[in-house]
């Protein structure tokens, strides 16, 4: 794995990537980074060239002015231009959580370029809109213990909070996460963009909840028996309302399967995007 920073009109954007093979990007939850996937990259590596990017005011690229309007719009727009600028015509994504909704409206956006979805423990995409906006409140309620007030101790609360067993949590990733919840714009950045999402819940433009059926990407769910954070009743239910998804549940998981689960998440996925047919 490497580390890099690119400017994407104007924006500082920091990715973290290796391998080689067909793209694969991987986008992380509200309020952490690349780095959740640090036991992924390398192992997807071995046949795909996988690209974890921070998205807008995460990690280490730069905060932008949503202005009152959607985060979701500008993520798209940031992360389609960063594939231009790296050169990729065609990728798979994944999301986790609130990355799953930016994967999917990625496919919205540019469904000639996204070859598969994998979408991870979202309710960002499968809650309808009531239970969406809480658990949005609920998260935002974890994760401000940490960024108001950011220690090693805090971060590695936050991530406990949403396992199955918080264990499971990647202390190697720990010294980095409390490194960027200490830039001063972090916070209030978080804050904007959970403001935006709770805004959008109801939204049929920015979340793809009432337009499943339309979602015609090949797509993989990966959910967590336990996840606090994302209903796998739900996953269930949306995947019955997609033409081309099939799903897998992680047992004894919450909200992070490829940290809890790495190894039987990177064989989920390794598989799933070399064609076979993974879940049911």
């Amino acid at each position: 794995m490497r580390a890099r920073f690119l400017d994407v009109d104007g924006v500082r954007t920091r990715l973290l990537y290796g391998g080689a093979g067909p793209a694969l990007f991987l986008l992380h939850g509200v309020g952490v980074s690349g780095d959740t996937f640090i036991r992924n990259i390398d192992p997807l590596g071995r046949r795909y060239t996988v690209y974890a990017p921070d998205m807008l005011g995460h990690g280490f690229t730069d905060a932008v002015a949503f202005k009152g309007g959607p985060p979701q719009v500008a993520t798209v727009r940031h992360l389609g231009r960063l594939a231009d600028q790296l050169g990729i015509e065609n990728y798979s994504v994944g999301g986790s959580s609130y990355g799953g909704l930016i994967a999917a409206l990625m496919w919205f956006d540019r469904p000639d370029r996204v070859r598969n979805l994998i979408l991870i423990g979202s309710g960002a995409t499968f809650h309808p809109a009531a239970e969406q906006e809480q658990t949005l409140r609920n998260a935002a309620a974890n994760a401000s213990q940490a960024l108001a007030d950011p220690s090693i101790e805090s971060c590695r609360k936050r991530l406990g909070a949403i396992c199955f067993d918080p264990r499971a949590v990647a202390e190697e990733i720990l010294p980095v996460q409390l490194t960027s919840y200490a830039l001063p714009d972090r916070f209030d950045a978080y804050k904007e963009t959970i403001a935006g999402l709770i805004a959008t819940c109801a939204s049929t433009e920015h979340r793809v909840y009432s337009r499943l059926e339309q979602l015609r990407a090949r797509t993989l769910i990966l959910t967590g028996r336990e996840d606090i954070r994302a209903n796998w009743a739900l996953h269930v239910a949306g995947r019955r309302r997609m033409p081309n998804a099939r799903l897998l549940t992680f047992e004894q998981c919450g909200h992070l399967p490829y940290m809890e689960h790495p190894e039987a998440f990177n064989t989920a996925v390794d598989g799933f995007l070399a064609g076979d047919e993974v879940g049911e």
